[in-house]
């Protein structure tokens, strides 16, 4: 499995996630695997991500999603198909799907509103009000509804001990991406082997944002290997 990255940083960890406001060349580059998001808040329309996708040339492409709106994202992903259909991208179509945790409705439901699809990303989760708990007990009853071939991505989840520690080796996700790694080098910490934020820069003046960009390297590659490590006892690791 893939930890991907929401990226702001030049680093050379090969697996990212970028969003229209953030999406550069400088980043682009050093990514092998490249998400192109559609950025909930963004103020972009899905022929505007469509673009991005083919100029950054994605290998993977989120439709427009609207946070904890099953009729918006809906309507959002058909169009975007259409799309898609007429246009030279090669990027792999990943269908967002939402849940709405005030409602208590998850993944399953909006699946019966979209379209059959091979790709999916799990949306919402990455909020206060949705514990992991619910998060794997949704992600868990996603999988059993689209059955083992299906790919399927959780958004802005895998970056804690947690959810790691119950999620890694089981199969129930092919990918996450978290902005973890690079949100803690911001602020001169490294994640530690039970993911911990511990901080190691010592001052936060001139030559301190220097130091972001290694120290959220550092971060990526512990990430991944967490994810790895704990994997480890199903007989599975997280770079298959």
């Amino acid at each position: 499995m893939r930890v991907f990255v929401a990226s702001a940083m030049p680093t050379n960890y090969p697996f990212k996630l970028q969003k229209p406001s953030t999406i550069n060349s400088r980043v682009r580059d050093t990514a092998d695997i490249f998400i192109m998001d559609s950025g909930i808040g963004d103020d972009v329309s899905n022929a505007e991500v469509l673009e991005l996708a083919i100029e950054y040339n994605a290998d993977y492409v989120v439709p427009k999603d609207e946070l904890h709106d099953f009729a918006t994202t809906t309507e959002n992903v058909k169009q975007f198909l259409e799309l898609h259909d007429k246009s030279d991208c090669d990027a792999t179509v990943l269908i967002p799907v939402q849940c709405d945790p005030k409602t208590d409705t998850w993944h399953t439901e909006h699946l019966s509103e979209l379209p059959e699809h091979t790709h999916y990303v799990l949306g919402g989760m990455a909020v206060d009000e949705v514990s992991t708990t619910e998060q794997i007990k949704s992600i868990k009853r996603f999988r059993d509804a689209v059955g083992p071939e299906t790919y399927v991505h959780g958004l802005g989840v895998g970056g804690g001990m947690e959810f790691v520690s119950k999620v890694a080796g089981t199969n129930w996700l092919d990918s996450v991406d978290c902005a973890t790694p690079e949100m803690a080098g911001q602020f001169g910490c490294v994640l530690d082997e039970r993911l911990r934020q511990q901080q190691v820069r010592v001052m936060d003046g001139e030559g301190a944002s220097k130091r972001n960009i290694p120290l959220s390297e550092f971060n990526s590659f512990q990430l991944q290997d967490v994810w790895e490590r704990e994997a480890q006892d199903t007989g599975l690791t997280s770079w298959q």
